[in-house]
């Protein structure tokens, strides 16, 4: 074989290999890598395309985050792992505590009772029920309000109110108060970063409003006047000048003067001419006018 007709079949064998790659190439390879990368350039424009709605999502959850977070940091209940009767009773004791006692030296009392316990998940409560109590409106509403705010997650499920009231001390005073019962929720929880609060502290001391429960008419009313109060429907005048009345109330001598107290009420008028004096009297609620005058018969008969 000549020299020139080798190099003739190398050359063609060269040709056929080179023609056969690059066909393999142009026709089944390179059309690949174009579909990949048309995918992935289809991709990336969907992507720019939703880049503004996952910006805006980003920023609505890092709003979400530090909105919770402080939320978090600000609360002020604290929820313990466990609720126990014991640690319960003692807690409504420092409530009883922070009511302290009214000017009267009123308190509140009741009867605390288990009555089981709920749990839903991570969550749970305690129910106990407030029986038979006691107090008045000044320590109620603190009460109430130490259960609300205090740093325990506690939940007044029903309430009931009662208005009572009572002549004391020997029919001399009257003593008004409410009775009440309540159904009481002490929550608990599995989550350990909820027993604390940074937040918590001491309560502080607000005034009770006006108390609601406080009838414009009693039903029951004092029938003795307490010592050392002048009882106008016992007095027996002896005597009236120009703003002035002598009046014997059992064996001792007043004088009074228009505007004087007097029990349940005042001196209002005062009239010479007519030998009497009139009083005002608060019996409960309701206003009565009380008229005395001197006893003239029973001085003709003294003498």
């Amino acid at each position: 074989m000549s020299f020139k007709l080798r190099n003739t079949i190398v050359l063609a064998v060269l040709f056929v290999l080179i023609a056969g790659g690059g066909g393999f190439y142009w026709m089944y390879y390179q059309p690949q890598q174009l579909s990949a990368a048309q995918t992935e350039i289809d991709r990336i424009d969907r992507e720019l395309v939703d880049f503004p709605n996952t910006v805006r999502q980003v920023e609505d959850l890092t709003n979400l985050l530090v909105d919770t977070r402080r939320r978090y940091d600000s609360r002020s209940k604290e929820i313990p792992p466990f609720d126990i009767s014991s640690q319960t009773y003692a807690y409504m004791s420092r409530g009883i505590d922070e009511a302290g006692f009214t000017q009267q030296n009123g308190f509140i009392r009741f009867n605390m009772r288990y009555k089981g316990s709920k749990t839903i998940g991570d969550y749970g409560y305690n129910m106990y029920e407030l029986l038979d109590g006691e107090g008045e409106f000044e320590n109620l509403y603190k009460f109430i309000y130490f259960l609300e705010n205090g740093n325990r997650l506690y939940k007044v499920n029903h309430i009931t109110f009662d208005n009572r009231e009572a002549v004391l001390d020997g029919g001399t005073d009257t003593r008004k108060w409410i009775a009440f019962s309540m159904e009481l929720h002490a929550y608990f929880t599995k989550i350990p970063e909820l027993s604390t609060s940074l937040a918590a502290k001491s309560l502080p001391v607000v005034p009770s409003p006006a108390d609601p429960f406080n009838p414009l008419v009693l039903s029951v009313v004092p029938k003795a006047a307490p010592e050392g109060e002048i009882n106008p429907e016992n007095v027996e005048v002896k005597a009236i000048l120009p703003g002035k009345v002598f009046a014997m109330d059992g064996e001792e001598l007043h004088v009074l003067h228009l505007g004087d107290k007097v029990w349940n009420g005042y001196v209002s008028r005062i009239s010479p001419a007519e030998s009497k004096v009139e009083f005002t009297l608060n019996e409960g609620g309701i206003i009565r006018k009380l008229v005395k005058k001197i006893a003239f018969d029973k001085v003709q008969k003294n003498r």
